[in-house]
């Protein structure tokens, strides 16, 4: 199956294009492509476990299992604000309101 990859900032910068054509195996998923894009661009590989994308499939935010289809639009997206890998540490308290 034939998938596009849109990068954003900073990854792009790293593979040199914004958008990439790759061709993937038949019932690939998000985790699939990914592994792809690490053997394909080792700089990358390093970008990404630095700083895990979030993934889009179409307008979706997708994650690793998410399966892939023919022609599918992936976008890889910085995560550019707040949040932390593992979740809150101390969530705050429900107040009714």
């Amino acid at each position: 199956m034939h998938i596009t990859v849109r990068l954003a900032e900073p990854f792009w910068r790293t593979v040199g294009q914004r958008d990439l054509r790759l061709e993937l195996d038949d019932h690939a998923r998000i985790e699939d492509l990914l592994a792809h894009l690490r053997r394909s661009f080792p700089a990358l590989a390093e970008e990404l476990d630095a700083i895990p994308p979030h993934i889009f499939r179409g307008e979706e935010e997708a994650d690793m299992q998410t399966p892939l289809s023919d022609g599918d639009h992936i976008h890889l997206v910085w995560p550019i604000a707040g949040g932390c890998p593992t979740g809150p540490q101390h969530p705050a308290p429900f107040i009714p309101g």
